[in-house]
């Protein structure tokens, strides 16, 4: 078998050069480092990736815990956080599908240093059970939380839609749809949608205008055809992304305000609002809190209502 001798031998370097090289700890010369990657491809060589964690105490990877792929809101924010990894660092994605099994094994891998750093885009396990993993490997909140020695970073969403509700009171818009992915003791999202609707309006929303499992174009057409058949007077539909708005769009017509998440191109397109929720700055500014020296911070994030006719 190879070992880092054979390749130092060939280089004509040390082999805690080579090692440094590979392990990414110390310094190389790019020359000396071409020289190196080239012997290991001559001689064949593959370093043990659990030796080379067990060593360095490392593994150079984030996880992101995140439920599934298939909506807008979770495919732009692990895009934006793969984008601002380093080059050394390695972001592997964790697809929970709100599993706590699954959750739970993310949670091991953190603590059995599998991924050095867990950034939780969502999840459904309570948060004390999340926490005590956080005392000795970053674990960042994509999410408002209620901890003020946690790492979080998310859009100010209670402030954003209190505005929006502000907006459509003003407007004499006040027969609302919402549909949701999830109901609110399972999600902060709808937990705090509800509660700027009824600190604007002074009472709750009617759970009769209220419609959950809303993931797709198809969820969002099917249950606003519910919504309608039951509220014909509807004005306003607000939904948690584009993708649901342009379904909503579809079944609704013009005649009702629907209102999506995201401010992408299909909302540009057909011309309908949006929340902007930067989830760019949102995915940079998860991955440096990752780093171990980073103290504990709450990091609420700007957002945008943009409003088109």
């Amino acid at each position: 078998m190879t070992t880092i001798y054979d390749i130092a031998k060939l280089v004509g370097c040390a082999p805690s050069t080579v090692s440094k090289y590979i392990t990414k700890h110390g310094y190389v010369s790019q020359a000396l480092g071409e020289k190196i990657a080239a012997a290991m491809r001559d001689l064949d060589y593959h370093y043990n990736g659990i030796a080379r964690i067990l060593s360095t105490n490392s593994s150079n990877r984030i996880g992101v815990m995140v439920p599934f792929l298939d909506h807008p809101y979770f495919q732009s924010l692990v895009n934006a956080i793969t984008m601002a990894a380093t080059t050394d660092q390695e972001v592997t994605i964790l697809p929970t599908a709100y599993s706590p099994v699954k959750e739970r094994r993310c949670l091991d891998e953190l603590e059995h240093r599998l991924i050095d750093s867990l950034i939780i885009t969502s999840h459904t396990l309570p948060y004390q059970e999340i926490t005590p993993y956080g005392k000795k490997h970053p674990i960042v909140f994509c999410e408002t939380i209620p901890d003020p020695t946690a790492r979080s970073v998310h859009i100010d969403r209670q402030a954003a839609l209190t505005e929006l509700f502000q907006t459509l009171r003003h407007r004499h818009l006040n027969r609302i749809g919402c549909l949701f992915i999830r109901p609110a003791k399972e999600s902060v999202t709808t937990t705090e949608t509800l509660a700027a609707y009824q600190q604007v309006f002074g009472h709750p929303l009617s759970p009769d205008l209220v419609r959950y499992h809303c993931r797709s174009f198809a969820d969002s057409q099917r249950l606003t055809t519910e919504l309608l058949a039951t509220t014909p007077n509807l004005q306003v539909i607000l939904t948690e992304s584009d993708i649901s708005a342009a379904g909503a769009r579809q079944v609704a017509g013009p005649k009702v305000v629907v209102i999506g998440q995201g401010n992408q191109l299909l909302s540009q397109l057909l011309g309908f609002p949006s929340i902007d929720q930067h989830l760019d700055t949102i995915g940079q500014q998860a991955v440096s809190l990752t780093q171990p020296d980073q103290p504990a911070s709450i990091e609420k994030i700007k957002f945008d209502i943009i409003w088109r006719k």
